[in-house]
């Protein structure tokens, strides 16, 4: 268990929020004041534990202890890892109690920014765990590809039940609920892979990406131009 140590900005709030429009600057005292309440009761914290893997197959890698994840995009992901950071993040349970009861209390508006800034809170915290993984494993000499996240294309939210299984998460408070949600919400799981033969890294433009046929793959930056094929196999 590892105690987070992030501050937010209004714009993290706002990009929780949405589109702000003419509301920004009447906004402005209540996103301050949510930012505020909410670094009064966020208890930011991680959780992570590094997983070798073992093989891969068809839409499956399996990594130690019999764990496996399953995506038809994984593989391709996770090209030439040797393991992978597992990790969940929270921002607490106190936020979510506090938003609660401000619905209760007819206090809609503050309910709202105050959960977002919760919101942001626990993003940020994700961003921060990413960094810090990320940078461990570069300065081992690895390579490290994108935070893979359960309940995307790639990766259904069946992966949670993986990454739980992983993770002793009741450390910091969070339990996984029937319906696969976390529970604080303001909650965030992922794994990171790593490798030093890894194919698919972090940054899209120095890995085979802007060459690579996948249109569904999540990392990609722009359509695929067949354009290039000519060009290059001239």
């Amino acid at each position: 268990m590892t105690r987070v140590e992030i501050e937010i900005v209004p714009d993290d709030v706002w990009r929780c929020l949405g589109p702000a429009g003419g509301a920004r600057e009447q906004l402005t005292r209540d996103i301050d004041w949510a930012i505020s309440e909410a670094a009064e009761l966020a208890e930011p914290a991680s959780v992570t534990r590094e997983m070798a893997v073992g093989a891969m197959g068809r839409g499956t890698v399996e990594f130690d202890e019999g764990l496996s994840v399953n995506g038809p995009m994984l593989p391709h992901l996770m090209e030439g890892a040797q393991g992978a950071v597992f990790f969940v993040v929270t921002a607490g349970a106190e936020i979510g109690l506090r938003v609660s009861e401000l619905f209760a209390e007819d206090r809609p508006l503050e309910a709202i920014v105050l959960d977002a800034a919760g919101s942001a809170i626990a993003m940020n915290a994700q961003s921060h765990t990413v960094n810090e993984i990320a940078t461990g494993r570069k300065e081992e000499g690895h390579q490290v590809g994108p935070c893979l996240v359960p309940g995307n294309e790639y990766w259904d939210l069946e992966g949670q039940r993986t990454l739980f299984r992983a993770l002793p998460a009741h450390r910091i408070g969070v339990r996984l609920l029937d319906s696969l949600q976390m529970d604080p919400q303001k909650s965030q799981s992922a794994l990171v892979p790593f490798g030093e033969e890894l194919r698919i890294l972090d940054d899209p433009a120095s890995s085979p990406c802007s060459r690579c046929k996948a249109t569904r793959c999540p990392m990609r930056l722009e359509p695929y131009e067949a354009s290039w094929d000519a060009e290059n196999l001239s």
